[in-house]
């Protein structure tokens, strides 16, 4: 495919939506409005329909400001360090992600602060893209933290809005035409709560998978896409690539 052809990765979010939006090349949306767009409700909508890949290295490290004396509820992370308390704001995701990490899952990739997205400090986005050559690759981090709402705690709320994402993520509603849902798993060992699902388009010789993951009021949400000489990335590269670079940000964030 050629660097104008892109994924389609999430780029607003709406309710219950953790939108990887894709960078200039794969602008797309993921949840709609939040999708990156809002914090406080995202759907899912998983999908990357035109090849778009995402792009770049990133550093590591960085803290975001934890609230209240103690966390609703304990995050045990196999592999990874605990959250500890609800987060009233998050640190920049393209920070989080190791340069070794970024560079493995997508080779030569640049890095940008997704495009459209509307970023604040509850909430930001970060693409790593490689868009020419056979192996395209495109990855997407995406943080929010979740407020209060409805009279909810905000872990309680972030909760919810993890339900609803998983639903509509998990049925592959919201993927554009020609890209099918094959799999979809649930992450465990990760965070509080995770799942992960991959979707294909043949059409387009695309594959990609999205791993969305709760600590406590932290929605940790990864896009990871790909082709090899217009081959889709395949399934368990994809998934794995995407938690792997979940369990990465999560080590980060504490």
């Amino acid at each position: 495919m050629s660097g104008s052809d892109r994924y389609n990765v999430p780029e607003g979010r709406r309710s219950g939506s953790h939108r990887a939006v894709r960078e200039h090349r794969p602008r797309r949306r993921r949840r709609a409005a939040i999708t990156l767009a809002g914090v406080g409700v995202g759907l899912v909508a998983c999908g990357f329909a035109a090849f778009a890949l995402l792009g770049g290295g990133g550093g590591d490290g960085a803290s975001g400001k934890a609230v209240g004396g103690g966390a609703t509820e304990s995050s045990p992370m196999t592999g990874s360090p605990s959250i500890k308390a609800e987060r009233a704001l998050v640190p920049d995701a393209c920070t989080l992600v190791g340069d070794e990490l970024a560079g493995r899952l997508a080779p030569g990739a640049t890095r940008n602060q997704a495009d459209g997205y509307q970023s604040d400090d509850r909430q930001n986005q970060c693409v790593w893209g490689a868009y020419t050559g056979d192996r395209k690759r495109q990855l997407t981090v995406e943080l929010r933290a979740i407020a209060a709402a409805a009279q909810r705690t905000p872990t309680d709320t972030a909760r919810a809005m993890f339900a609803s994402e998983r639903k509509d993520d998990e049925s592959g509603k919201g993927l554009p035409a020609g890209q099918e849902l094959t799999e979809k798993r649930g992450l465990d060992d990760v965070g509080d709560e995770g799942y992960a699902v991959y979707s294909v388009d043949e059409g387009q010789g695309s594959g990609e998978a999205i791993a969305n993951v709760r600590a406590i009021n932290v929605l940790v949400t990864v896009h990871y896409a790909g082709s090899d000489d217009r081959d889709p990335l395949a399934p368990d590269d994809a998934v794995d690539g995407a938690v792997e670079a979940v369990k990465a940000v999560l080590r980060n964030l504490t």
